[in-house]
């Protein structure tokens, strides 16, 4: 359940470099998610500024009979902050009501050009070797390359305590039908080294913050899909 839980080219260009003339548009969305085609859980996943700050916020809970046998409640927040006239991660924060060892955070500081990580019970620094983006900040990269026309880019990406270097494509355009309204959607495909799993990202072009479907599949195992429900704009 945690691993469920958790996830919630013409040119060859690629960018290292994320510009922010994009405007950020706050939003809730819900989502239900998915393992080998069974709704196995809810999800709200929000976008929010607060002073300086932008936020993602996600929490999960397992649905129906599945949650008889989880308490499970995976909260995840990661928080932007702009400097250098772009947007970077400035801390994520993981908890788990049901799992107190799934406390999890990591605070940038760009200046020092590291981060101070605290997962498992323990507390160390990495050193930032470039740009940086996680499991909801990501949205904010592929909406760059949609609107730069990028197909390709390379960067760093955090994951459970640690950074691995990671790509992600732009593999096409495919139409989705949520609540009986189709959309068509682009396709970004991302892998993490060291890692087999794959993770597909749907997003709408006119809303290209807001992801409309993220797959995850691995070599035999199930796929898990996060799949939008309803989003309201604020």
């Amino acid at each position: 359940m945690h691993g469920l839980i958790t996830f919630l080219l013409t040119m060859f260009l690629t960018t290292t470099v994320v510009a922010t003339d994009i405007p950020l548009t706050p939003y809730q969305a819900s989502y239900a998610l998915y393992r080998g085609g069974i709704n196995v859980a809810i999800s709200k996943l929000s976008l929010e500024k607060s002073g300086r700050y932008w936020r993602w916020r996600q929490i999960s809970k397992p649905k129906g009979i599945y949650a008889l046998f989880s308490n499970n409640s995976l909260y995840s927040e990661t928080t932007l902050l702009r400097l250098d006239d772009r947007y970077k991660i400035h801390n994520i924060l993981v908890t788990d009501e049901g799992d107190d060892d799934r406390y999890e955070n990591a605070r940038f500081n760009w200046d020092n050009k590291n981060v101070d990580i605290q997962h498992k019970n323990k507390r160390y620094l990495e050193t930032l070797p470039g740009e940086v983006f996680d499991s909801h900040s990501i949205h904010l990269l592929t909406a760059h390359m949609l609107k730069q026309g990028l197909q390709k880019s390379e960067f760093y990406f955090y994951r459970r305590g640690k950074l691995a270097k990671s790509i992600v494509k732009q593999t096409g355009k495919t139409k989705l039908e949520i609540n009986k309204k189709p959309i068509d959607v682009s396709i970004f495909e991302q892998t993490i080294e060291g890692l087999n799993s794959k993770m597909r990202f749907y997003y709408d072009s006119d809303k290209p913050f807001l992801p409309i479907k993220i797959e995850r599949t691995r070599p035999e195992k199930k796929t898990r899909i996060m799949l939008l429900q309803t989003v309201e704009w604020r």
